[in-house]
């Protein structure tokens, strides 16, 4: 893109020097997330967009499932970093009260293109059922 006015040029210029300095810029993110339930399980999803398996954590403590990630942003060796809009790190926490309604041996995750899918099986105890007469 051509700079029309000298004076930009030079903000430009002297903004991108600036830039260069500065240390990459981070943030906390709370994902968002979609709870469906089915008939058996309940499907928790969450956005975690360049999030690597190997940055997610996901632990159970009692009845609150926790979910912390982290996504890092490197700048190849043989680059500078001229411009960032963007976050360099993000780190993601957000923590779920699961209540009784779900079995927590019967819990499974999944990462995939930047959505986690976890599985949380209903408790047997509060599932519907028929009762025999007898």
């Amino acid at each position: 893109m051509t700079t029309l006015f000298p004076l930009t040029r030079m903000l430009d210029a002297a903004w991108n020097g600036a830039c260069e300095s500065m240390d990459r810029p981070s943030a906390t993110v709370t994902p968002r997330a979609d709870v469906l339930e089915g008939d058996k399980e309940y499907h928790l999803m969450l956005d975690l967009p360049g999030v690597k398996t190997e940055d997610l954590e996901i632990n159970l403590e009692g009845q609150t499932l926790t979910v912390k990630a982290q996504r890092r942003t490197e700048v190849p060796e043989d680059f500078k970093l001229r411009r960032q809009e963007r976050a360099g790190d993000v780190t993601y926490s957000r923590s779920f009260n699961l209540g009784t309604e779900v079995d927590s041996d019967k819990i499974g995750a999944r990462l995939e293109d930047g959505m986690l899918k976890i599985t949380l099986a209903k408790n047997t105890q509060v599932l519907p059922r028929r009762i025999e007469v007898k």
